[in-house]
This record gives C-alpha cells, sequence and structure tokens, in this order.
C-alpha cells in the first residue's frame, strides 16, 4: 500500500529537519559541552514546529517568521540562557533582552573567543537559531513547495555557514558526511516518488523492487561516503571564518605591571594581595608575560607568534598543549588591582565564582602562548576562581645541556644600552652552547650583584627599566637592584645573543606552603626570565642576586689636612671713572610727545570699508532669508489645519520658482505638480498635490502627526530638489526670491478695483 502524499511530504519534512541538524553539527568543537545538543536540537524542532502551523493554517512567510521568533524568545530560556530564567526555563526581562542582543553581538563573540566556548551560555544563542531558521526554512519548503526537494537547499547552505563559523579540527567528517548524504538521498526518493520527476526515476520499476532499489541507493550513499571519508585524506589548511577576526582585546596597550614592581615592594607583608589554595609547593604563580622591550618598558607584545601568543575570550575550557603535573587550586583576591589575573602553569579549565566575576566572563581574556590571564576591566576584591592547571616539570641540568634553545620567533628589542652586548659577550667567554652561555650570564649577575629595593635602610636603588637605568646597574662601580632590574638585563643579553628569552613576573614564596590557604603579599613578589628549550618547555632562570646580599660600604677617599688661612693685603684703591657728561634733551612744547594715530585711522577706515562691502553683498541673501523664514513661519502656525498643509504645498511651488521654474498663476494644485514633475521627474510631487487637495477639500480635519509628516516629505523633497539644480540656481535662489515677488504680485490682483461706470463720470463732473 502506497504512503499518502500527505505522509510522503510529513516523512520528508522529518528527514529535512535532520539533515538541517546533522549540517549544524560541524559548530559542536567551538562549543564541546552537552548544551549544545538541546540547543541545537530545540532549536531545530521550534523552526520545524514553525513551518508546520504554517503549512496548517497557510500563513503567510511574514506571519511564519513571527512565529519563529516567538518560539525563539519564549523557549530561549530553558535551550539556552538558563542560569538567568526562572526556575531554569521562564525568561526574564534580562534574558528576552540578552537574546535580543545576542542575534547581533553572538556571532563575532563566538569568532573571537578561544575554542572550546564552554561557559558561555550567551554563546549557544549561535546555533539555537540557526536550529530554528534552518528548521522554518526547510520544513516551509518541504510541505509547502511544489517542488519539495528544494528542501535541501537549507540544510546545504547551514553546512557552509557551520564549517565556515567553525573551528580548524572537523568533527567526524567522514561519518557526518555519509549519514548526511544516506538521508539526503533517502528524501530525494520520497520527493520525487510524489510525480514529476519521481516517475521517470521509479516508474518504471516493478512496486516490489522499489524498496529493493531504495535500500540499495541509500547503502551505496552512505558505504560511498564512509569510504571515500576513510580514503581521501583531509586538508591541512583548512580555512575558517575566526582566521579573519581580529580579536578585540589589545594586550599590547594594557599597563606594563613591570613599572609597578616597586610598589608590591613598598607595601611588604602587609600589603595582602591574594590568597591561593591547592598550589604544589614551589610552584611560581605568574601575574604577567612580557617579551617586547622599546627601551622604556618590557610589555605584552601579543602579535600571535609562537612566542608571544595571543589573547582571546575562553569558557570554562581552555585548550592547551603543555605538559606535567595536574594540579587543581583556587584564588581568591584581596588587595591586588588591575587587570592581571594571577594563575599558576598553563590552565586547562578555569571556573568563576559566583558573583560579580561570573558576570564578567565575557571580559576574560587568555594567552595559552604565554600562560597569562587578564580581566578586562579589572579584577576587584572578593573574585574568586578555580583553576586545573598543567604545571610543567623542571627538567634536571644534564637534560637542558643537551637539548637545543627551540627557535622561536620574539619581537626585537629596541634602544638596547651598548654596554649589555659587551657585558653578554664577557659573561659567556667560553662558552660553547646556548645553555651554558644562560648559566654563566645568571650566575654572573647572581654572584657580582647586590640586591637592594631601595626602602629605608638598604642602600640606594632606583626603580625602573629603562635603558638609562640598565646602563646604571651595569655600570656602576656596584651592580645595585631588585629583581625588575636583574630580570630585564639578563634577558636583553639573552637577546643579544640570538637567544629567544622574555621576562615573566610573579609571586614566589620563599617559605613552605601551608596547609591551607597561603596569602601572598608584597613581599613575595619576584620577576624571572624564560628560556625556550626542544621538547622541554619555558624554562626559568633567577638572575636576582640573595636578598642578603647587600651593597658593600664605600670606603671615603682622604682628604689633605687643610692649611691655616693666611690674611691677604687689601686690594690697591681704584680711582672712579669720570663719564662723559650726557647730551642735552630737547623738551616738547607741551610737555609730553605728540601720538601718531594715523596708521590707526587708516587701519579702521578700511576695516569699516570692507564690513560695510560685505553687508551690502550679503544683505540680498539675509533679505531673502528672512522673507522666506517669516513667510515659513505664517505658514506652519496657521489656525485652520488644512491651511497649515495647503502652506506645505505652497512653500515647495515656492522653493521652485525661487530655483528658476515658471509657475503660472491661479492653476490648481494638481496641474502645478505637473508642471513640476516636468522640471523635476525623479521626485514624487503628484502625492503631495493628492495629500493637499485632500486636506482642503476632505471632510476630516488632519492631525498634529499628519501635518508634521507632510511638512516632513516637503523637507525632504526640497532638499532633494536643490541638489538636482546646479550650483548657479542655488546661489541665485539664495539671493532673489522670485517667490516673494510672484506673491506680490498675486496679491495685488486680488485687490478689487472701482468699476467706472457712466453714473460715477456724472457725479465726477458735477463735482
Amino acid at each position: 500500500m502506497a504512503m499518502p502524499r500527505d505522509g510522503r511530504r510529513t516523512l520528508a519534512a522529518v528527514i529535512a529537519a535532520i539533515g538541517v541538524t546533522l549540517a549544524l553539527v560541524p559548530l559542536y568543537p567551538v562549543y564541546a559541552v552537552p548544551e549544545f545538543w538541546s540547543a541545537l536540537g530545540g532549536g531545530v524542532l521550534l523552526g520545524s514546529l514553525a513551518a508546520a502551523v504554517g503549512a496548517r493554517w497557510r500563513l503567510g512567510p511574514l506571519r511564519v517568521t513571527t512565529v519563529a521568533v516567538g518560539a525563539y524568545f519564549a523557549a530561549g530560556g530553558a535551550l539556552v540562557l538558563r542560569e538567568g530564567s526562572l526556575f531554569g526555563a521562564v525568561p526574564t526581562l534580562d534574558v528576552l533582552k540578552a537574546l535580543a542582543l545576542g542575534l547581533i553581538q553572538v556571532w563575532k563573540d563566538m569568532l573571537t573567543a578561544a575554542t572550546p566556548v564552554s561557559g558561555m551560555e550567551a554563546l549557544l544563542i549561535a546555533p539555537y537559531a540557526l536550529g530554528i531558521l534552518g528548521g522554518a526554512a526547510a520544513g516551509s519548503i518541504t510541505l509547502r513547495s511544489r517542488r519539495p526537494q528544494w528542501g535541501a537547499l537549507p540544510a546545504g547552505v547551514l553546512l557552509l555557514v557551520a564549517i565556515t563559523l567553525g573551528t580548524y579540527t572537523a568533527f567526524m567528517p567522514a561519518v557526518l558526511g555519509a549519514v548526511l548524504a544516506a538521508l539526503l538521498t533517502a528524501w530525494a526518493l520520497y520527493a520525487v516518488r510524489s510525480g514529476g520527476a519521481g516517475n521517470l526515476a521509479l516508474g518504471e520499476v516493478p512496486r516490489g523492487n522499489r524498496h529493493v532499489m531504495a535500500a540499495a541507493t541509500l547503502a551505496l550513499a552512505l558505504g560511498g561516503g564512509m569510504a571515500a571519508g576513510a580514503l581521501v585524506p583531509l586538508p591541512t589548511d583548512r580555512t575558517v571564518l575566526r582566521d579573519a577576526v581580529v580579536p578585540p582585546l589589545d594586550a599590547h596597550d594594557l599597563a606594563s605591571p613591570l613599572t609597578s614592581f616597586r610598589q608590591f615592594t613598598t607595601g611588604g607583608e602587609s600589603l595582602k594581595l591574594f590568597s591561593v589554595e591547592g598550589l604544589p609547593p614551589g610552584a611560581a604563580i605568574r601575574l604577567a608575560t612580557l617579551d617586547q622591550y622599546d627601551g622604556i618598558v618590557y610589555r605584552v607584545a601579543n602579535n600571535g607568534s609562537a612566542g608571544a601568543g595571543q589573547f582571546s575570550r575562553v569558557g570554562r575550557k581552555i585548550t592547551t598543549t603543555a605538559e606535567g603535573d595536574q594540579a587543581t587550586y583556587s584564588v581568591t583576591i584581596d588587595q591586588l588591582t588591575g587587570v592581571w589575573m594571577p594563575d599558576a602553569g598553563y590552565l586547562d579549565a578555569l571556573e568563576l565564582g559566583d558573583g560579580t566575576l561570573a558576570d564578567r566572563r565575557a571580559s576574560l581574556n587568555y594567552n595559552p602562548g604565554t600562560g597569562t590571564a587578564v580581566m578586562v576591566g579589572g579584577v576587584l576584591q572578593g573574585d574568586q576562581y578555580t583553576a586545573e592547571a598543567i604545571i610543567p616539570k623542571t627538567p634536571d641540568d644534564a637534560t637542558l645541556a643537551a637539548a637545543r634553545v627551540s627557535a622561536m620567533t620574539l619581537p626585537t628589542p629596541q634602544n638596547v644600552p651598548e654596554i649589555v652586548a659587551t657585558l653578554a659577550t664577557q659573561f659567556t667567554a667560553g662558552a660553547s652552547t646556548p645553555w651554558e652561555q644562560l648559566k654563566a650570564i645568571e650566575s654572573k649577575l647572581h654572584t657580582a650583584g647586590f640586591f637592594s629595593h631601595g626602602l629605608d635602610g638598604q642602600a640606594r636603588s632606583r626603580a625602573g627599566h629603562t635603558s638609562e637605568r640598565i646602563s646604571t646597574l651595569l655600570e656602576g662601580t656596584q651592580m645595585v637592584g631588585d629583581d625588575e632590574q636583574y630580570a630585564v638585563a639578563m634577558a636583553l643579553m639573552a637577546r643579544q645573543l640570538g637567544i629567544p628569552a622574555r621576562v615573566v613576573m610573579g609571586f614566589r614564596q620563599d617559605h613552605p606552603a601551608s596547609a591551607g590557604a597561603t596569602t601572598i603579599t608584597g613581599a613575595d613578589v619576584h620577576a624571572w626570565v624564560e628560556v625556550p628549550f626542544d621538547h622541554v618547555g619555558w624554562v626559568s632562570f633567577n638572575p636576582t642576586p640573595p636578598t642578603d646580599q647587600v651593597p658593600k660600604q664605600e670606603v671615603p677617599q682622604h682628604q689633605q689636612k687643610p692649611q691655616p688661612q693666611v690674611q691677604q693685603p687689601p686690594p690697591p684703591v681704584v680711582p672712579p671713572v669720570e663719564l662723559p657728561p650726557a647730551p642735552p634733551v630737547k623738551e616738547a612744547s607741551d610737555g609730553s610727545a605728540p601720538t601718531d594715530l594715523a596708521g590707526l585711522w587708516a587701519a579702521l577706515r578700511w576695516t569699516g570699508a570692507g564690513i560695510g562691502l560685505l553687508s551690502l553683498l550679503l544683505a540680498p541673501a539675509a533679505l531673502a532669508a528672512w522673507l522666506r523664514w517669516r513667510r515659513r513661519r505664517a505658514r506652519k502656525a496657521a489656525s485652520r489645519a488644512p491651511d497649515r498643509i495647503s502652506g506645505g504645498w505652497s512653500e515647495l511651488v515656492d522653493l521652485v520658482v525661487d530655483h528658476g521654474a515658471d509657475v503660472p498663476a491661479g492653476a490648481t494644485r494638481r496641474e502645478e505638480a505637473t508642471l513640476l514633475a516636468e522640471h523635476f521627474p525623479r521626485e514624487a510631487i503628484a502625492p503631495l498635490a493628492s495629500r493637499a487637495d485632500h486636506a482642503a477639500f476632505g471632510t476630516g480635519q488632519p492631525s498634529d502627526a499628519e501635518i508634521a509628516a507632510y511638512w516632513a516629505d516637503v523637507e525632504t523633497a526640497g532638499q532633494r530638489i536643490r541638489r538636482a539644480v546646479g550650483w548657479r540656481r542655488r546661489l541665485a535662489a539664495r539671493y532673489f526670491a522670485r517667490s516673494a515677488m510672484r506673491d506680490v504680485r498675486l496679491r495685488a490682483s486680488r485687490i478689487p478695483l472701482p468699476r467706472i461706470t457712466n453714473l460715477s463720470l456724472k457725479k465726477a463732473k458735477n463735482q
């Protein structure tokens, strides 16, 4: 028994919905969370139901779209934004607002966020909205079109969209391709069977063999697709849309925390920055990784290279390639300020605590290449987050001595003092490998230098790491400084030797960590150097001298014993110099010099003449503008509403007359509109005349809104007319108000004149 036509269309609609779902599956690697499937499946189901409602009640495209949009907002709380909805399902005003704005913002946000974007439930709006759109389009075409096979088009388009918005890694391409091909083939079989092309495909086949052919076709499509996916290698240079999107955060513009190094040390143990719990003993806490030096400050390059990395928005799960020990720790912010978030190792997951920090997840950015996190807008006291991280293992010296330095590309340092290269060569004399050179520089700075923060009771040590400060450190009789200067000096020396190096500012505790939460203070701030090695990763170097290695006291120079002073004889008396007599001064007759005002009067005369000439030139334009303004105000303030609309039409006619058109007096509005249309055929002038006639001769009274709308249309038409004429016409219209003279002639023609008759002539003679 053959399936009814409606049954075939219903089955085709179900296959279409499944095809749309499979077409959007390539978006899964972007999210990699179970909530993706509920958002996608719910969206496709809602779109298909909207299409079914439209087909059942014969709704037009606009009404079907309205149904789909209503379903989008009604179910968005349950399928996407559960945390902000009542009972996890009922959308609130904030949820509705987020759903509305998400349709515009989600595309940029998902392309600029690091994948997977778990934890950012607002980004699930993308598969949810695409599912509704695809389900409604494919279902409507399948259920209502004369050619239901065209319902495959939305699935194909959405497949391209999903691939473009996806990641570089394909998600089961062979399986998805084969299943999708099989479904579309089955869909085509049922679609063509309903008539038309179906007779050509299966009309000649006996009914008993049609099912065999259909099954064989499906098996061929499924097997061929999976075999092709297994045999044909996938391209390695897959291009997606996120390649062309620049992340919104530019960390190069953020202030380098290394410039505030002395502010931490000045606070000392009294400055409680944050507390950390669960961190393995000896693990360093990273605040910022700095890899670009310009002679003034060491800052973040963020250029996307292998050494500098790039910041991007992240969710709960973070992709990392680091190797080491897994650790889970929590951080609670106390007095720490700024945008940099302290973390240890390389993050694998980051769970933000409840409160304002969770609400600011969209501002969280992470650089997996440098292991640093940034909260745009800054961290606040009380912020808490839990991190899962990979803590790299520290290899022994033998392993590092045999390893090679990685060929990382970092920005070239600028304005480096010459003493840096000179001492780098001296310190590494005799070292044959990069490892030996690095250890030689570290050892020399560590042993020959002296430590001082420049605090009260310590040796003088200026803050900063500018080119001048590094020169002072290395050229002085004694090297005096702290982590800020020594770390920068070693990093610059390594760079002069061609070794990639970067400076890390963070925190290290010199005392063993306690069992519970450990408080990190300003006394724990440190800076060190990192260098990459093949198959090992970034290795830390600490060139800063020990804190108890203080500068030596300066030995005062021997001074000569002062001799007793001998009183010197007074200098000889010098006679005063006689000056020549001053020449006599000729006194004025009135006791004062006369003032010459001729130049001032000449300037005033020329200025007055210029102002008068300018006023004379601008007077006609000013008079014409005043006449137009007075006439326009009178028309807009007419007592009767129809007269105000008629005044708008008269305003347009006067504008055309001022710009050179001849409009005969006594013509009706329709006649005037016909004449104006000949001069300006592109402007819709006739409807304005009809509206004015309707207001003047109609039964009702136009409202204030209608009057304002009419005047707005008149002003728009006037602006277009001004742009249509040449500049000479516009200039002449400003100076000569032809319409004003036309109004005078019209008023003069309406003045009643006395009729001259024979009787009036006789009376005049008698008088």
